[in-house]
């Protein structure tokens, strides 16, 4: 494995899957090792031993590694283990939801015990699980076991000072889904991002006798991709607070909304925004 990129094909089942949450995640390959390192708390070099199979991984360095990307954690688990299954994709009600599968043996529709086969998917790595009345003729496969782990939910922050608005906006996010979370300052935001993942930001423009211009960059740069919605109160058209508002909403990206906004704008266009879920399984 290459020690700059970590980019050469490795061996372990672990390892490939943690090269392919990098690519999820959109890290260039000569940051690859060096994320890792921040990701876990561990040495350049210790990581790289892991990454070449030189030093085993453990359960809880793997737990830390899931959690700073917002990854499931069993994908990462069974790659531990020579018996990783396969993935898979679970039909039932119109629903899609992803897995992993462990196969039984191959079986003729007549023989087929249920309630649940696997049968063929797109690709030769893929299957797709059905209830045993809609495989048909089709060749299907017993299942020994089904593994099904929800994604975490999306991570929202939240900056405002004013108290009754942020716990509105929490409370409204968190019924939708999303795990919200309120600060009252720009540092006390700054020093979640040292060891949380973001995956939307919700930030008031003013706070105390400044705005957030100077906390933009810190965000920007640990979540690339994520949504940032600024809030703002009435701005004088063509005044010098507008000019820089706008030159920021351009610089990071950045959606604005004026106070009072309706919760569900808000939701929305931190829905649309977000980055594509990980695959779980």
């Amino acid at each position: 494995m290459d020690q700059d990129s970590g980019s050469s094909e490795p061996r372990l089942p672990i390892s490939k899957a943690i090269l392919a949450v990098l690519d999820r995640h959109a890290v260039p390959e000569r940051q690859r090792l060096a994320t890792l390192q921040a990701a876990v708390e561990m040495s350049y070099q210790q990581v790289r031993r892991r990454m070449t199979g030189e030093s085993p991984w453990n359960v809880d360095e793997i737990k830390r590694l899931a959690s700073h990307f917002g990854e499931p954690l069993f994908g990462l688990l069974a790659t531990l283990v020579d018996d990783v299954g396969h993935q898979a994709t679970l039909h039932l009600g119109g629903v899609a939801l992803p897995c992993s599968i462990w196969l039984g043996p191959q079986a003729p529709p007549k023989t087929r015990i249920g309630p649940l086969v696997a049968v063929a998917g797109e690709s030769a790595d893929h299957w797709n699980v059905v209830p045993l009345a809609e495989a048909g003729e089709r060749q299907a496969h017993e299942i020994k076991r089904l593994i099904f782990e929800a994604a975490p939910p999306r991570r929202v922050a939240i900056v405002d000072d004013d108290d009754d608005l942020a716990a509105s906006i929490v409370q409204f996010l968190r019924e939708k889904g999303l795990d919200a979370i309120s600060y009252r300052t720009g540092e006390n935001l700054l020093a979640a991002l040292e060891t949380s993942r973001f995956d939307g930001f919700i930030l008031d423009w003013m706070l105390g006798e400044g705005n957030i211009r100077d906390l933009l960059p810190a965000v920007r740069t640990r979540s690339p991709g994520a949504p940032i919605i600024i809030l703002t109160g009435q701005i004088k058209a063509g005044g010098a607070q507008e000019d820089e508002l706008e030159s920021t909403l351009a610089a990071y990206r950045a959606q604005l909304y004026e106070k009072p906004t309706r919760m569900l704008s808000l939701f929305t266009a931190l829905d649309l925004g977000f980055e594509p879920a990980p695959r779980a399984g």
